[in-house]
């Protein structure tokens, strides 16, 4: 084949992947919120790890028993279509034994997302599950330097002296993926892992990153857990009270700590997380992890969890309150908050599609129901029919 036409089949075969690859991703955004595809999608991921999740739960000795095995595995599946609870819920959860009233009232995984477009414009969500645009909207909220690299981005002169000047003033700081959630991928670095300023931004541009500056956790949320930013998980949700005005309601708020030496507190990480009275901001239960543990104390620190006070709660829900409002039509989100050492609460993240796992795991309580109440509080209409 003659050279040219040998690069024109290339070109069109570039293209042809790359126009799969954009439907490919506009097929996705139309049906990622819809129960049947997250269930079939985690059926069909998870078909051959069910061996290995029951394992993790119920021990070795629940494989040997192959009537039992096959009656359990059964109804694993069966809650998956019906309930849209993922393997490692249905023992998290604790649905085994238990009969349809208590299972459907979790909101679990394979349902989660279908509640979002009932209370959220998706307009907003890309706002909020970008990290950098998170911040652009709220960043005198964030009370730190951010920057970002976008992905391919050119190394220009300009590109690499911003991020030059970034690692100077910034020893050492925090990657984040723009997109990653579960804190997956996120890490703490320096420009002196890196051979040159232009090696480090070629590992930037790749996928495209946040590089935030360290948060320097205060000593009154250090105690619980000093290896660790350990954040707030405080959801919001904006509703209508009797009066028509609007109000919001916070949705069971947590903290998220880290332990065993990892900086990251998510709870999908291999954290522990507990649940903290709105109105006082005092812990009230005991922690818990993804693994089904749950803790008197913190396991690294020996501090008890039920009665631990969060400092300046009022501050911090002050801040979401706030922030909440700054977004017209999106009546849920889940704000992420650090406690610095010298300026107090400041956010770290926003989550319009917030997970709603541990506010339940931790007593094994269904929130499905409250959360049904508040969306419909948050569509009540005024006398002349307008929706809110």
């Amino acid at each position: 084949m003659p050279l040219c036409l040998t690069g024109m089949a290339a070109y069109f075969e570039c293209r042809g992947d790359w126009m799969f690859r954009k439907y490919r991703r506009k097929i996705y955004y139309k049906i990622r919120f819809k129960s049947w595809y997250r269930k079939a999608y985690y059926y069909h991921r998870k078909r051959d790890e069910m061996d290995a999740i029951i394992e993790k739960y119920k021990g070795p000795e629940a494989l040997e028993d192959k009537k039992y095995l096959r009656t359990l595995k059964r109804d694993m599946i069966w809650s998956l279509f019906r309930y849209g609870s993922y393997y490692s819920e249905y023992f998290l959860f604790g649905y085994e034994g238990q009969d349809a009233e208590y299972r459907d009232s979790f909101i679990t995984e394979g349902i989660r997302l279908s509640f979002y477009p009932r209370m959220n414009l998706r307009k907003n969500t890309d706002l909020l599950e970008n990290k950098y645009r998170t911040y652009k909207k709220f960043q005198d909220m964030f009370k730190r330097e951010v920057i970002r690299v976008k992905k391919n981005e050119e190394p220009t002169e300009e590109n690499l002296k911003n991020l030059e000047e970034f690692a100077a003033r910034h020893e050492n700081y925090v990657v984040k993926p723009v997109y990653a959630a579960f804190g997956t991928a996120v890490r703490i670095e320096n420009i002196a892992m890196y051979d040159s300023v232009e090696d480090a931004h070629a590992r930037y541009r790749k996928n495209g990153v946040v590089i935030e500056e360290l948060i320097e956790q205060g000593e009154a949320m250090a105690r619980i857990h000093a290896g660790s930013v350990n954040t707030l998980r405080i959801p919001t949700a904006i509703i209508k009270n009797a009066e028509g005005e609007s109000e919001i309601r916070l949705f069971h708020p947590s903290l998220r700590m880290g332990r065993d030496g990892s900086f990251v507190d998510n709870f999908s990480a291999g954290g522990i997380s507990a649940l903290i009275d709105p109105d006082t901001g005092m812990i009230y239960t005991n922690g818990a992890d993804k693994k089904g543990h749950q803790y008197l104390s913190h396991p690294d620190s020996g501090i008890l969890f039920k009665g631990f006070q969060i400092p300046e709660w009022d501050q911090a829900v002050a801040m979401v309150k706030e922030a909440a409002f700054m977004i017209p039509d999106n009546h849920y989100c889940g704000w992420d908050l650090a406690y610095s050492k010298d300026r107090g609460w400041c956010m770290v993240e926003a989550n319009c599609t917030a997970q709603m796992g541990a506010m339940q795991m931790v007593e094994k309580i269904g929130r499905k129901h409250e959360l049904e109440a508040l969306i419909a509080q948050m569509n009540k209409r005024d006398d002349d029919g307008a929706d809110h």
